[in-house]
């Protein structure tokens, strides 16, 4: 419903028309409807006027005046959303660096920071996407390359998954300060009080549903292979980070359903500092599903193409950081999977935003 760069004026006017005809026959108004198309700028801009009759006008014989009102919409980007830097107002808000690579060619990379530094690349990093939008300005520094050149000045998206409930955290602990760092094991969901760790050369594979990590670290190292479908994970308490390095294997899919349906990472929005969630981990290939970290940071620092077999990835962080060499894919093949994509990012986005 919403206008795209790829249609003519005249089509984005129609389609504009129609949506405020049938806006107004469901409130029961009548007015006018006058669209406008700036091209160069990329907005449409739709003005109902209105003639109301008045019983007081009537009496006192004066002509009835004219009412209108105006909002204007700018096209900021036609393809679905991936990735959103929430931070508004701090440089770097989305930073690459070194020789990392972010490939996200069927989807958006939007940074909501203000800053006239608030997208910066340096180094010989590349950030390439269907659409690059910066609600401030953006910056490179060396040899990196955005593909395309990014826009600016663009409106901040607001968080889209800020009405999400979060998960219901049980008060009983599953597991205290869980580590284990060999054989083969079976994890069942619960609340892992102090963190869980796997390790060594453990093989584990994990039951369907949620993991509250509460008050430490959920952390994947060494040559462990750690493999989950319909699984998320729920940081909570005290500086939740989540950890996966080394030569670890990760194969993770996103629930299906229930509160995290469709997101494999959930940071609590009650966490009071900024914590730095790093992904290095070597064979990270299967990350399917959205995180959501909208108090701190998730970094991306592996040697080998991370997320890279996933149907799709999204994030929505606060920060979105790629150092060292990493490629980090972004797929968007979201009818290749029943994990579905949750509303307000993906094809579920606006791909249109109210400027006024």
């Amino acid at each position: 419903p919403y206008p795209t760069l790829s249609r003519s004026a005249q089509t984005i006017s129609t389609v504009a028309t129609n949506q405020a005809r049938g806006a107004l026959e469901t409130a029961g108004l009548t007015a006018s409807v006058a669209p406008v198309v700036d091209v160069t700028a990329k907005t449409i801009t739709v003005r109902l006027t209105s003639t109301p009759s008045t019983w007081v006008m009537h009496l006192a014989d004066f002509g009835a005046s004219e009412t209108s009102v105006e909002a204007t919409a700018k096209v900021v980007g036609g393809a679905p959303i991936c990735v959103i830097g929430l931070n508004g107002n701090q440089q770097q808000t989305i930073f690459l660096s070194e020789s990392a690579r972010l490939k996200a060619p069927g989807c958006s990379v939007y940074s909501d920071s203000t800053n006239g530094k608030g997208l910066y690349i340096q180094d010989d990093a590349l950030l390439e996407a269907a659409y690059i939008c910066s609600a401030g300005g953006k910056e490179k520094l060396g040899a990196g390359t955005y593909n395309p050149t990014p826009e600016t000045d663009c409106p901040s998206i607001p968080d889209p998954l800020a009405a999400r409930p979060a998960p219901t955290v049980s008060t009983t602990c599953a597991q205290t300060k869980y580590d284990v760092g060999s054989g083969s094991v079976i994890l069942k969901p619960g609340v892992y009080c102090g963190g869980l760790t796997i390790e060594g050369t453990t093989r584990a594979r994990l039951e369907p549903g949620i993991y509250v990590i509460k008050d430490g670290d959920f952390k994947i190292s060494d040559t462990a292979k750690v493999s989950g479908i319909n699984v998320g994970f729920y940081l909570t308490g005290a500086n939740p980070r989540l950890i996966f390095e080394g030569a670890s294997t990760i194969s993770l899919t996103a629930p299906k359903t229930g509160d995290m349906a469709g997101i494999l990472v959930f940071e609590d929005r009650k966490i009071s500092n900024v914590v730095k969630h790093e992904i290095s981990a070597d064979n990270a290939n299967t990350l399917l599903g959205t995180f959501y970290i909208p108090r701190g940071e998730l970094r991306i620092s592996a040697n080998r193409p991370v997320a890279d077999k996933s149907a799709y990835t999204i994030v929505v962080a606060n920060r979105f950081t790629l150092g060292m060499g990493p490629t980090m894919v972004l797929n968007t093949n979201y009818a290749n999977t029943d994990v579905p994509v949750p509303d307000g990012v993906g094809p579920n986005g606006m791909k249109a935003y109210l400027a006024k």
